[in-house]
Protein backbone atom coordinates (compact mmCIF):
# COMPACT_ATOMS: atom_id res chain seq x y z
CA UNK A 1 0.00 0.00 0.00
CA UNK A 2 2.96 2.43 0.93
CA UNK A 3 4.58 1.47 -2.73
CA UNK A 4 1.50 2.52 -4.19
CA UNK A 5 0.87 5.71 -2.32
CA UNK A 6 4.45 7.02 -2.97
CA UNK A 7 4.60 6.48 -6.66
CA UNK A 8 0.52 8.13 -6.56
CA UNK A 9 1.99 10.88 -4.68
CA UNK A 10 4.82 11.52 -7.61
CA UNK A 11 2.19 11.46 -10.28
CA UNK A 12 0.27 14.12 -8.64
CA UNK A 13 2.79 16.49 -7.58
CA UNK A 14 4.39 16.23 -11.50
CA UNK A 15 1.15 17.51 -12.70
CA UNK A 16 1.78 21.18 -12.03
CA UNK A 17 -1.66 22.84 -13.20
CA UNK A 18 -3.30 20.12 -10.67
CA UNK A 19 -0.76 21.64 -7.81
CA UNK A 20 -1.49 25.61 -8.74
CA UNK A 21 -5.19 25.08 -8.19
CA UNK A 22 -5.43 22.80 -5.43
CA UNK A 23 -2.43 24.33 -3.66
CA UNK A 24 -1.14 27.48 -4.94
CA UNK A 25 -4.32 29.41 -5.99
CA UNK A 26 -5.90 29.56 -2.95
CA UNK A 27 -2.54 31.14 -1.22
CA UNK A 28 -2.88 33.79 -4.22
CA UNK A 29 -6.44 34.84 -3.52
CA UNK A 30 -5.53 35.01 0.34
CA UNK A 31 -2.65 37.14 -0.42
CA UNK A 32 -5.02 39.62 -2.85
CA UNK A 33 -8.06 39.80 -0.15
CA UNK A 34 -5.14 41.02 2.13
CA UNK A 35 -3.57 42.93 0.00
CA UNK A 36 -7.18 44.96 -0.81
CA UNK A 37 -8.69 44.78 2.97
CA UNK A 38 -7.70 42.18 5.26
CA UNK A 39 -4.60 44.62 6.54
CA UNK A 40 -6.89 47.54 6.74
CA UNK A 41 -9.28 48.05 9.50
CA UNK A 42 -12.03 50.25 8.80
CA UNK A 43 -11.52 53.93 10.64
CA UNK A 44 -15.01 56.12 11.02
CA UNK A 45 -13.89 59.62 12.57
CA UNK A 46 -15.82 60.75 15.49
CA UNK A 47 -19.10 61.96 15.06
CA UNK A 48 -19.94 65.82 16.20
CA UNK A 49 -23.54 66.15 17.48
CA UNK A 50 -25.34 68.44 19.09
CA UNK A 51 -27.92 67.59 21.82
CA UNK A 52 -30.93 69.19 22.49
CA UNK A 53 -32.95 69.12 25.97
CA UNK A 54 -36.48 70.27 24.95
CA UNK A 55 -38.01 68.91 28.59
CA UNK A 56 -37.09 67.20 31.67
CA UNK A 57 -38.93 63.72 31.51
CA UNK A 58 -37.54 60.45 32.79
CA UNK A 59 -37.17 59.19 29.11
CA UNK A 60 -34.78 62.28 28.09
CA UNK A 61 -32.79 61.42 31.17
CA UNK A 62 -32.02 58.49 30.09
CA UNK A 63 -31.60 59.18 26.60
CA UNK A 64 -29.06 61.72 27.27
CA UNK A 65 -26.99 59.27 29.80
CA UNK A 66 -27.00 56.67 26.69
CA UNK A 67 -25.58 59.18 24.40
CA UNK A 68 -22.74 60.18 27.08
CA UNK A 69 -21.96 56.76 27.90
CA UNK A 70 -21.40 55.80 23.93
CA UNK A 71 -19.49 58.71 24.42
CA UNK A 72 -17.44 57.94 26.88
CA UNK A 73 -16.61 53.93 25.98
CA UNK A 74 -13.22 54.40 24.58
CA UNK A 75 -14.15 54.09 21.09
CA UNK A 76 -14.68 57.65 20.41
CA UNK A 77 -17.51 56.96 18.15
CA UNK A 78 -19.66 60.19 18.82
CA UNK A 79 -19.12 63.62 20.29
CA UNK A 80 -21.78 65.58 21.87
CA UNK A 81 -22.44 69.18 22.86
CA UNK A 82 -25.37 70.24 24.50
CA UNK A 83 -26.81 73.17 22.97
CA UNK A 84 -29.96 74.77 23.10
CA UNK A 85 -32.78 74.65 20.30
CA UNK A 86 -31.35 77.94 17.92
CA UNK A 87 -27.44 77.26 18.52
CA UNK A 88 -27.99 73.04 17.23
CA UNK A 89 -30.29 74.60 14.13
CA UNK A 90 -27.26 76.82 13.70
CA UNK A 91 -24.34 74.50 13.91
CA UNK A 92 -26.40 71.88 11.64
CA UNK A 93 -27.07 74.36 8.36
CA UNK A 94 -23.35 75.40 8.87
CA UNK A 95 -22.12 71.40 8.79
CA UNK A 96 -20.33 71.84 12.14
CA UNK A 97 -22.17 68.96 13.55
CA UNK A 98 -23.70 65.70 11.64
CA UNK A 99 -26.81 65.31 13.48
CA UNK A 100 -28.94 67.00 16.19
CA UNK A 101 -30.65 64.65 19.26
CA UNK A 102 -33.44 65.79 21.05
CA UNK A 103 -34.32 64.62 24.30
CA UNK A 104 -38.04 64.22 25.05
CA UNK A 105 -40.37 61.92 25.77
CA UNK A 106 -40.33 60.81 22.01
CA UNK A 107 -36.73 61.34 21.70
CA UNK A 108 -35.41 62.10 17.66
CA UNK A 109 -32.65 62.69 15.08
CA UNK A 110 -32.01 65.50 12.19
CA UNK A 111 -29.24 64.16 10.21
CA UNK A 112 -27.47 67.05 7.29
CA UNK A 113 -27.32 64.13 4.30
CA UNK A 114 -27.66 60.45 3.87
CA UNK A 115 -24.15 59.18 4.38
CA UNK A 116 -22.18 56.47 6.62
CA UNK A 117 -22.70 59.52 9.72
CA UNK A 118 -25.95 59.89 9.90
CA UNK A 119 -26.90 56.23 9.33
CA UNK A 120 -24.60 55.81 12.75
CA UNK A 121 -26.60 58.17 14.44
CA UNK A 122 -29.90 56.53 13.25
CA UNK A 123 -28.61 53.26 14.57
CA UNK A 124 -28.03 54.56 17.84
CA UNK A 125 -31.35 56.47 18.53
CA UNK A 126 -33.21 52.97 17.23
CA UNK A 127 -31.01 50.82 19.41
CA UNK A 128 -32.15 53.33 22.28
CA UNK A 129 -36.03 52.98 21.34
CA UNK A 130 -35.78 49.44 20.76
CA UNK A 131 -34.29 49.35 24.24
CA UNK A 132 -36.75 51.63 25.77
CA UNK A 133 -39.20 49.20 24.57
CA UNK A 134 -38.08 46.46 26.11
CA UNK A 135 -37.94 48.12 29.39
CA UNK A 136 -41.69 49.06 28.95
CA UNK A 137 -42.54 45.23 27.86
CA UNK A 138 -41.01 43.56 31.11
CA UNK A 139 -42.80 46.44 33.09
CA UNK A 140 -45.59 45.28 32.49
CA UNK A 141 -45.18 41.50 32.00
CA UNK A 142 -42.92 40.61 34.23
CA UNK A 143 -42.30 43.62 37.04
CA UNK A 144 -40.11 41.72 39.46
CA UNK A 145 -37.44 41.36 36.58
CA UNK A 146 -37.91 45.18 36.06
CA UNK A 147 -34.87 46.04 38.75
CA UNK A 148 -32.75 43.79 37.80
CA UNK A 149 -33.12 44.26 34.06
CA UNK A 150 -32.59 47.89 34.24
CA UNK A 151 -29.48 47.84 36.28
CA UNK A 152 -27.95 46.75 33.21
CA UNK A 153 -28.08 50.25 31.87
CA UNK A 154 -27.13 50.61 28.14
CA UNK A 155 -23.95 49.72 28.06
CA UNK A 156 -24.37 46.38 26.62
CA UNK A 157 -25.33 48.04 23.43
CA UNK A 158 -21.81 49.64 22.84
CA UNK A 159 -19.41 47.11 22.49
CA UNK A 160 -19.94 45.03 19.32
CA UNK A 161 -18.55 41.39 19.87
CA UNK A 162 -19.50 38.12 18.55
CA UNK A 163 -21.56 35.37 20.97
CA UNK A 164 -18.41 34.42 22.55
CA UNK A 165 -17.22 37.98 23.95
CA UNK A 166 -14.30 38.37 20.91
CA UNK A 167 -14.62 41.22 18.63
CA UNK A 168 -14.39 39.92 14.84
CA UNK A 169 -13.37 41.81 12.04
CA UNK A 170 -16.55 41.60 9.31
CA UNK A 171 -13.59 40.88 6.63
CA UNK A 172 -12.77 37.63 8.16
CA UNK A 173 -16.03 36.23 6.42
CA UNK A 174 -14.14 36.25 3.26
CA UNK A 175 -11.02 34.22 4.32
CA UNK A 176 -13.25 31.89 6.03
CA UNK A 177 -15.13 31.60 2.50
CA UNK A 178 -11.27 30.94 0.59
CA UNK A 179 -10.59 28.47 3.16
CA UNK A 180 -13.61 26.33 2.41
CA UNK A 181 -13.39 26.92 -1.46
CA UNK A 182 -9.55 25.72 -0.90
CA UNK A 183 -11.28 22.45 0.68
CA UNK A 184 -13.57 22.40 -2.89
CA UNK A 185 -10.64 23.19 -4.83
CA UNK A 186 -9.38 19.48 -3.97
CA UNK A 187 -11.52 18.30 -6.26
CA UNK A 188 -8.84 18.96 -9.05
CA UNK A 189 -6.68 16.22 -7.26
CA UNK A 190 -9.34 13.81 -6.90
CA UNK A 191 -10.29 13.61 -10.34
CA UNK A 192 -6.53 13.61 -11.38
CA UNK A 193 -6.26 10.58 -9.28
CA UNK A 194 -9.21 9.24 -10.82
CA UNK A 195 -8.11 9.74 -14.46
CA UNK A 196 -5.16 7.56 -13.29
CA UNK A 197 -7.42 4.67 -12.61
CA UNK A 198 -8.68 4.72 -15.89
CA UNK A 199 -6.69 2.42 -18.81
CA UNK A 200 -8.83 3.49 -21.88
CA UNK A 201 -7.67 7.65 -21.16
CA UNK A 202 -4.91 7.51 -18.77
CA UNK A 203 -1.51 5.41 -19.87
CA UNK A 204 -0.71 5.16 -15.65
CA UNK A 205 -4.41 3.61 -15.76
CA UNK A 206 -3.16 1.44 -18.54
CA UNK A 207 -0.31 0.79 -16.52
CA UNK A 208 -2.29 -0.10 -13.26
CA UNK A 209 -5.26 -2.09 -15.05
CA UNK A 210 -2.21 -4.78 -16.40
CA UNK A 211 -0.39 -5.30 -13.06
CA UNK A 212 -1.26 -7.67 -10.67
CA UNK A 213 -2.53 -5.13 -7.57
CA UNK A 214 -6.41 -5.45 -7.04
CA UNK A 215 -8.44 -2.41 -8.18
CA UNK A 216 -9.77 -1.98 -4.68
CA UNK A 217 -6.16 -1.57 -3.35
CA UNK A 218 -5.36 0.84 -6.33
CA UNK A 219 -8.25 2.81 -5.47
CA UNK A 220 -7.87 2.80 -1.96
CA UNK A 221 -4.59 4.15 -2.42
CA UNK A 222 -5.15 6.72 -4.54
CA UNK A 223 -7.77 8.03 -2.39
CA UNK A 224 -5.53 8.02 0.57
CA UNK A 225 -2.93 9.80 -1.27
CA UNK A 226 -4.91 12.44 -2.77
CA UNK A 227 -6.73 13.53 0.66
CA UNK A 228 -3.16 13.55 2.18
CA UNK A 229 -1.62 15.87 -0.22
CA UNK A 230 -4.75 18.01 -0.55
CA UNK A 231 -4.98 18.25 3.40
CA UNK A 232 -1.38 19.23 3.28
CA UNK A 233 -2.12 22.13 0.84
CA UNK A 234 -4.80 23.21 3.64
CA UNK A 235 -2.50 22.88 6.53
CA UNK A 236 0.18 25.59 4.63
CA UNK A 237 -2.84 27.62 3.50
CA UNK A 238 -4.03 27.45 7.72
CA UNK A 239 -0.13 28.62 8.43
CA UNK A 240 -0.08 31.02 5.68
CA UNK A 241 -3.27 32.95 6.93
CA UNK A 242 -2.53 32.87 10.78
CA UNK A 243 0.91 33.17 11.26
CA UNK A 244 1.93 34.99 7.91
CA UNK A 245 -0.80 37.13 6.88
CA UNK A 246 -2.10 37.37 10.72
CA UNK A 247 -5.59 36.98 10.17
CA UNK A 248 -7.18 36.11 13.37
CA UNK A 249 -9.06 32.53 12.67
CA UNK A 250 -10.22 33.30 16.56
CA UNK A 251 -11.07 29.57 16.59
CA UNK A 252 -9.86 26.33 18.15
CA UNK A 253 -7.37 25.16 15.45
CA UNK A 254 -7.48 21.55 16.28
CA UNK A 255 -11.31 21.95 15.31
CA UNK A 256 -10.33 24.05 12.21
CA UNK A 257 -7.93 21.28 11.13
CA UNK A 258 -10.71 18.87 11.75
CA UNK A 259 -13.00 20.70 8.88
CA UNK A 260 -10.34 21.17 7.10
CA UNK A 261 -9.81 17.18 6.79
CA UNK A 262 -13.50 16.66 6.28
CA UNK A 263 -14.36 19.29 3.77
CA UNK A 264 -10.76 18.43 1.81
CA UNK A 265 -12.47 14.61 1.96
CA UNK A 266 -15.76 15.79 0.19
CA UNK A 267 -13.72 18.02 -2.40
CA UNK A 268 -11.40 15.30 -3.60
CA UNK A 269 -14.81 12.38 -3.44
CA UNK A 270 -16.46 15.28 -5.85
CA UNK A 271 -13.31 15.24 -8.26
CA UNK A 272 -13.26 11.61 -8.25
CA UNK A 273 -16.91 10.94 -8.84
CA UNK A 274 -16.64 13.57 -11.74
CA UNK A 275 -13.79 11.94 -13.13
CA UNK A 276 -15.65 8.82 -13.48
CA UNK A 277 -17.45 9.86 -16.30
CA UNK A 278 -14.86 8.96 -18.79
CA UNK A 279 -17.62 9.51 -21.75
CA UNK A 280 -17.34 12.94 -21.71
CA UNK A 281 -14.32 15.22 -22.71
CA UNK A 282 -11.62 16.29 -20.77
CA UNK A 283 -12.71 19.73 -20.98
CA UNK A 284 -16.03 19.55 -20.45
CA UNK A 285 -15.19 17.70 -16.83
CA UNK A 286 -12.52 20.13 -15.86
CA UNK A 287 -15.33 22.56 -16.54
CA UNK A 288 -17.76 20.72 -14.40
CA UNK A 289 -15.02 21.22 -11.65
CA UNK A 290 -14.78 24.68 -11.69
CA UNK A 291 -18.24 25.45 -12.10
CA UNK A 292 -19.07 23.57 -9.14
CA UNK A 293 -16.30 24.78 -6.88
CA UNK A 294 -16.79 28.36 -7.65
CA UNK A 295 -20.35 28.57 -7.64
CA UNK A 296 -20.74 26.34 -4.24
CA UNK A 297 -18.04 29.24 -3.18
CA UNK A 298 -20.25 32.40 -4.04
CA UNK A 299 -22.74 30.73 -2.18
CA UNK A 300 -20.77 30.25 1.07
CA UNK A 301 -20.10 34.26 0.91
CA UNK A 302 -16.54 34.42 -1.24
CA UNK A 303 -17.29 37.10 -4.07
CA UNK A 304 -20.31 38.48 -1.86
CA UNK A 305 -20.56 38.85 1.39
CA UNK A 306 -23.81 37.99 3.18
CA UNK A 307 -24.76 36.22 0.30
CA UNK A 308 -24.91 32.81 3.06
CA UNK A 309 -27.72 35.06 5.29
CA UNK A 310 -30.15 35.66 2.48
CA UNK A 311 -29.88 31.92 1.10
CA UNK A 312 -30.63 30.69 4.97
CA UNK A 313 -33.46 33.54 4.74
CA UNK A 314 -35.07 32.06 1.35
CA UNK A 315 -33.88 28.60 0.83
CA UNK A 316 -31.92 27.42 3.94
CA UNK A 317 -32.47 23.49 2.56
CA UNK A 318 -29.43 24.81 -0.16
CA UNK A 319 -27.18 25.75 2.64
CA UNK A 320 -26.96 22.15 4.56
CA UNK A 321 -26.42 20.53 0.58
CA UNK A 322 -23.82 22.82 -0.22
CA UNK A 323 -20.46 21.66 0.72
CA UNK A 324 -18.87 25.08 1.18
CA UNK A 325 -21.66 26.41 2.85
CA UNK A 326 -21.71 23.50 5.32
CA UNK A 327 -17.48 24.42 5.97
CA UNK A 328 -18.15 27.91 6.26
CA UNK A 329 -20.50 27.36 8.73
CA UNK A 330 -18.62 25.10 10.82
CA UNK A 331 -15.88 27.69 10.72
CA UNK A 332 -18.60 30.08 12.21
CA UNK A 333 -19.46 27.82 14.60
CA UNK A 334 -16.27 27.97 16.16
CA UNK A 335 -14.34 31.17 15.51
CA UNK A 336 -18.10 33.23 16.34
CA UNK A 337 -20.56 31.54 17.91
CA UNK A 338 -18.39 28.85 20.34
CA UNK A 339 -21.38 26.42 19.51
CA UNK A 340 -20.05 22.85 19.80
CA UNK A 341 -23.57 21.34 19.02
CA UNK A 342 -23.57 22.85 15.57
CA UNK A 343 -20.07 22.15 14.62
CA UNK A 344 -20.68 18.49 15.56
CA UNK A 345 -23.85 18.61 12.95
CA UNK A 346 -21.77 20.71 10.60
CA UNK A 347 -18.91 17.68 10.95
CA UNK A 348 -21.53 14.70 10.54
CA UNK A 349 -23.47 16.15 7.25
CA UNK A 350 -19.81 16.67 5.51
CA UNK A 351 -18.81 13.13 6.71
CA UNK A 352 -22.30 11.78 5.39
CA UNK A 353 -21.40 13.68 1.63
CA UNK A 354 -17.86 11.99 1.41
CA UNK A 355 -19.30 8.58 2.43
CA UNK A 356 -21.89 8.64 -0.12
CA UNK A 357 -20.20 10.60 -2.64
CA UNK A 358 -16.75 8.05 -2.03
CA UNK A 359 -19.21 4.94 -2.46
CA UNK A 360 -20.85 5.95 -5.46
CA UNK A 361 -17.43 6.96 -7.00
CA UNK A 362 -15.67 3.65 -5.71
CA UNK A 363 -18.94 1.63 -7.22
CA UNK A 364 -18.62 3.11 -10.72
CA UNK A 365 -14.76 2.50 -10.39
CA UNK A 366 -14.57 -0.53 -9.34
CA UNK A 367 -17.03 -1.96 -12.11
CA UNK A 368 -15.21 -0.91 -15.00
CA UNK A 369 -13.59 -3.55 -17.49
CA UNK A 370 -12.22 -3.16 -20.75
CA UNK A 371 -12.97 -5.59 -23.43
CA UNK A 372 -9.56 -4.62 -24.84
CA UNK A 373 -6.39 -2.30 -23.68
Amino acid sequence: MLHLMKYCLITILREKQTVFWSMLFPILLGTLFYVSFGSHKTEIETIDVAVVEKDNSEMSKNFIKYLEMIEDNGQELIAIEKLSGKKADAKLRKLEVTGVFYAASEPELIVTGNNISSSILKSLLDTFNRQAQMYKDIAMEKPDKFEAVTKTGYQEFVNETTLTGKSVDGMVQYFFSLISMACMFGSFIGYLVSVQLQANISAVGLRRAVSSVRKFKQIAASTLTAVFVHYAGLAVLLFYLHFILKIDLSGNIFKLTVICLAGGFIGVSIGMFVGTFSKLPNGVRIGILVLTGLFSSFLSGLMVGGIKGLVEDNCPVLNRINPASVITDAIYSISVYDDPGRYVKNIIILVIMSLIVGTVTFIMTRRECYDSI
